[in-house]
């Protein structure tokens, strides 16, 4: 599973991008980075730019993992796995 320690900020950015296509800054956590000192991002914030693009998947029978997983695949699992506490 692994994570992304603070001083790997350009890695964590360039892999979020590449995966979910969008800028990580503006679900970047910096409270819960410090706490854990690890890079991590706000998850109720992800879940709304989720809902944004694909409605409210959870009408649907499906949780964020699963959506995350049918948009992204499984890096995009691995990934969200590094990026929360």
């Amino acid at each position: 599973m692994g994570k992304y320690n603070i001083g790997e900020w350009a890695k964590a950015k360039t892999d979020f991008e590449r995966v979910f296509h969008v800028n990580i800054a503006p679900f970047y956590d910096g409270l819960t980075t410090v706490l854990f000192q690890k890079i991590c991002i706000n998850i109720l914030i992800f879940d709304d730019y989720l809902h944004k693009l694909y409605g409210f998947y959870e009408d649907k029978g499906l949780s964020m993992k699963e959506m995350i997983f049918k948009k992204y695949g499984n890096e995009g699992i691995e990934l969200m796995d590094k990026l929360l506490p």
